[in-house]
């Protein structure tokens, strides 16, 4: 059984996607046997789609991804200065 997974991200700019395309990069390039990630989107969007025959490695690359987006998103704000604050829906 195939399965996959498809991780769809919008981008506030242009300049933040391009930021995290190469930030995911190099992590990217050899993955395990069996597992195809493609990309694609568009100026301010970005659709990761991963395909494998386990769905274990499907799921774990797919939180390992969203792991790195979300310190990505972390370190991208707080390097914006004063208006980059990091925002979390529970903080009240």
């Amino acid at each position: 059984m195939k399965t996959t997974a498809i991780l769809a991200l919008r981008f506030s700019d242009v300049r933040s996607r391009l930021s995290l395309a190469a930030v995911l990069a190099p992590d990217n390039r050899e993955l395990p046997r069996g597992l195809t990630l493609k990309t694609g989107g568009g100026t301010r969007s970005m659709e990761l789609t991963l395909e494998s025959e386990s769905s274990s490695t499907s799921l774990s690359t797919a939180l390992s991804l969203l792991r790195d987006v979300t310190l990505f998103q972390e370190v991208w704000l707080l390097s914006r200065g004063k208006d980059g604050q990091v925002g979390r829906a529970d903080s009240g």
